[in-house]
Formats: structure tokens, sequence, C-alpha cells
């Protein structure tokens, strides 16, 4: 069924990677790929229930199950059929199918031709290559018009290694944290917390050591490996720095919560199939997750952004809450000079997590401002969300097209977090640091609940809501201002964990 006519498969289109060029072709080799597939006939996702979900008490919630969403909204089996026959004719095997993805292993050259690709080596500045696609992809009408996209051809560059660390700044404590932001009791027992890891590796080593130094005895994490993502290395990278702050903070502040690590190859393939895996891993049944990572928008293709968020549309209708990262280079201006955001943080399934800075004056008293690092801005790609409005009134302030505000909310990334790494204690911080404590801080509300939290953003932006957080008055990035109200720099403010207990547990206040 090869067919010499071949057209765009629609939003497939990337650009090529700021200040990379082509220096090789691509290296032969057998990989694997993922092929994304259209939902079946009257499987599309209930878009306004998970809406309504996320304005609802969680008391008063009916989640959907795993298995039940999945097969009501995944491929149709016939249309992984004529996957199949296709990529056969090009010596392509489809080693499996979950959900809407098709897994696809052969030769790179192979899985080039079959989907159009426009692809070779690149390389950097610095001298790291990577495998780089640019342009549309392409394939004949009859398969362009069932594949969302095919993902495992491009690469992103690896991360950079790690230079010379030094202990420096003496973060605060596990108890100090749920102290400033008032966590009520709780360990996060009952609860799985899902971390999703690109690359770097889990030592288990170093997580003990961290929680002996706190005080605390964690479950030990759950590694998963998802598409063949490498569990160990010689080269150890920033991504594995990214790996102990991540269930180091969650273990430490939740010590009770189930911690799954779900590790993937550092790409657009590796994260769609790493957050697939999470949501709809019925063994585990993560109620949260963490992910401290992203990319600005225009860095990935639209046809990945869509998929991101019907997968956090999954995550709402079955009770999971996503935290996301809002980034650590400020409104992302190096690229194209403009500002912009990261993705999955701009996702509005997601709640973005930005970040603040701890100071201490010469009397011993601290404050908290805004970490000028601090991602924060409005989406290019997702417009203003319904309980969102206030940010579009922002943006035209700063005379800035109104899209999804981020971040939703704010909490310590510096001087960070006690973080063990080649068994020396460091402060480790960076929005990074953020999500798995806002991670933490769910996992023990949704143990007090005694259910999932899910998706519960559109409650925050009640007016009666705020009295939850605490505004953080003063600083900024480099483009924008925190403010009175909602912020692209600290969002609604940091949690007051306490006053979040009763609106998202249904718990009564003692003394009330």
């Amino acid at each position: 069924m090869r067919s010499s006519e071949r057209v765009p498969i629609p939003f497939t289109n990337r650009s090529v990677w700021p200040g990379a060029s082509p220096v090789a072709d691509l290296a032969s080799g057998d990989v694997f790929a993922t092929a994304w597939l259209r939902p079946r006939r009257g499987g599309m996702l209930d878009r306004a229930r998970a809406i309504d979900l996320g304005s609802t008490l969680p008391v008063q919630r009916a989640y959907a199950q795993r298995d039940e969403i999945g097969t009501q909204t995944g491929a149709d089996p016939a249309d992984v059929e004529l996957l199949r026959r296709y990529c056969a004719t090009f010596g392509i095997d489809v080693v499996s199918t979950h959900w809407r993805a098709v897994i696809l292993s052969g030769p790179i050259e192979k899985l080039v031709d079959a989907f159009g690709a426009t692809a070779a080596t690149y390389q950097l500045e610095d001298k790291r290559r990577f495998r780089h696609r640019s342009q549309s992809l392409h394939a004949p009408p009859e398969i362009a018009a069932i594949v969302r996209g095919a993902f495992g051809i491009h690469q992103w560059p690896r991360s950079h290694a790690i230079g010379h660390l030094e202990p420096h700044t003496v973060p605060p404590s596990a108890g100090d944290i749920a102290g400033r932001y008032q966590f009520p009791d709780g360990d996060g027992a009952g609860q799985t917390v899902a971390i999703v890891q690109l690359r770097g590796e889990f030592r288990p080593d170093d997580f003990a050591a961290c929680m002996q130094s706190q005080g605390v005895t964690a479950k030990p994490p759950i590694v998963k490996r998802v598409d063949n993502a490498e569990l160990t290395h010689e080269t150890q990278t920033e991504k594995d720095i990214e790996s102990a702050i991540d269930t180091q903070i969650v273990g430490a502040l939740a010590p009770g919560a189930q911690i799954v690590v779900y590790a993937a190859p550092d790409d657009e393939r590796g994260v769609l199939d790493a957050v697939r895996h999470a949501i709809f891993d019925d063994e585990y049944r993560p109620s949260v997750l963490s992910i401290s990572f992203g990319f600005p928008e225009y860095l990935w293709t639209p046809a990945a952004l869509a998929i991101l968020d019907e997968l956090f549309i999954v995550a709402a209708l079955v009770g999971v809450t996503v935290f996301c990262a809002s980034g650590d280079n400020g409104a992302e201006l190096d690229g194209d000079g403009a500002p912009h955001v990261l993705a999955p943080a701009s996702s509005r399934f997601a709640h973005a997590c930005g970040g603040t800075q701890i100071i201490t004056d010469a009397a011993g008293a601290d404050s908290e401002i805004v970490w000028p690092k601090t991602g924060g801005g409005f989406s290019n790609m997702n417009l203003v969300p319904p309980w969102q409005t206030e940010a579009a009134s922002v943006a035209a302030s700063y005379k800035t097209k109104a899209g999804r505000g981020v971040p939703d909310f704010a909490g310590n990334a510096m001087p960070g977090y006690r973080v063990y790494f080649n068994g020396t204690a460091f402060a480790m911080g960076g929005t990074s640091a953020v999500a798995p404590m806002w991670s933490a801080l769910i996992a023990r509300l949704a143990q007090r609940a005694g259910r999932p939290i899910g998706f519960f953003a559109p409650l925050l932006y009640d007016a009666r809501a705020r009295a939850c957080f605490r505004a953080i008055a003063s600083g900024g990035n480099d483009r924008y201002q925190t403010a009175p109200g909602w912020n692209p720099c600290a969002g609604l403010g940091v949690p007051i964990g306490t006053a979040l207990d009763p609106l998202l547990t249904g718990n009564v206040p003692s003394g009330s």
C-alpha cells in the first residue's frame, strides 16, 4: 500500500533548533518511535467534564476509571491495522499499542522514509550533537488522516554535563518548609506520586542519606523504565541532579507516599510516553504527577502540545493532579528576544509552579520575594482559560497578547532544599524544586481527604480562595513584575496549607 502521493501530516511542523546547524547525515541503526493516532469514532475526550470537575469541590467529584476511559477514547483497531500494514512495507514493526500510542521499531532511515521526514545530525555551538528533524512529516493521505504525529526521529540536545559542585548556602530543612507553608498534618500515606525523569539516574544511596538527614523514614522510590530509557550512564548531567531534587523533596515532605519514577529518554517521544504511562498506570495508580522540566512552546511541535493537553485532560478525568515547573530562565527572552512560557507548564490542565526567594535581613528576619529567574508569562498556544480571566487584563497592561497565564502559584526556589548528590548535601532549588514541593503538599491533602484531589486550578481563582495564599509583594523576572492579585511571576502567591485543607479536603478546621 506504499503510495507515491504524500501530503503533510497536520501540526507536525518543526523549526530548526536555535543555534543548531547540520553537520552530518543520520547515523544508521534501529530505533524505536511512537506514532500517535486519532481517537476512535465517538472517542473524543470530554474537555467540558474536566473543567467541570476542576470547578467542583473534590469531595463532591466522581472520577472516571483508567481502564474505561482508555477503552472508550483510545485508537480505533482498524486505524492501528492500517498503520501496521503501511509500516510493514518499509520493514517497520508494530511492537505494541497503548491507548492512542503505537510503538514502532525499525531502521531510522526507514522511519524517515515512511513519514517523509527531513532529518540529519545537527550540532550546537558547544559541540553537542543530536538527531534533528525539521519541517512537517509527510505520508499518503489515508495515513496522514489517522496519524497525529510520529515521535522518535527528532531528539532534544542532551543536557550539559555536571561541572564541579561545591556545597554552599544552607537550605531550609523539610520541617522548615512544612512550617513556612503551614502544611497540614500527614505524610502522604496511601498516595502515589509519579515523577517524570528524563534520562537522569535515580541514586538510592543519596535518597537514603537525605531522608536520614531529614529525620524521616520514606518508602524507597520505584523506577519504571519507559521507551528503553537509560537507567545508568557514564557521563553525569544536570538531569541526574533533577532526579535527586524531585525524589528527595517529595520523600522528605511526604515520606508516607509511594514515589514512582517514570524514566524516559529526554525527547518529545519520551515525554509523551512517560506522561501517558504514569496517568494510565493501573498498577500504582498515581494521584499526583510532578514534572520538573520544560522547553519554550516554540521548540515543541503543535501536535505534541495538543497531545500533552489531552493527556492532562485524562489526568483531570481520572483524578491525577499535575504540577509542572514554570522554568528557571525568566521570561525566556534568549531565543528570539520575545517572551515565552514553557510547556508542559502552559497547558490549561496543569498546575504551573513559579519560584520565590527567601531573603534574610541584618536582624535575622526573613521575607519572600519573587525569584528573579522564575519562568512566567503568557502562552502563545493556549487561550486564557475561563477561570483565569485576570490573566487577560494583566497581559493587556504589558501590551502582550493574552494567553494562559503562567504560573498559577509559587514556592521556595532559592535558597532551595537540602538534596544529596554523590553523597554530599547541597542546596538545590529552582522551579524544578517547587513542583515536587507542591506535589508533596497535595499528597498530604489527598491522604487527609481519603481520595484524590485531582485538577483544582479553577477553584483557586475564585475570590474566596485567595485566603489560601500568601501574596508575594515584591520582585519580578526579566520581563514581568509582581502585583496584587494574580501576576506572571508568583501567580496567586505561595500556599497556606492549612487554608487549602478545608477547600480541597472538606475537613472542617479545628475550632470552627
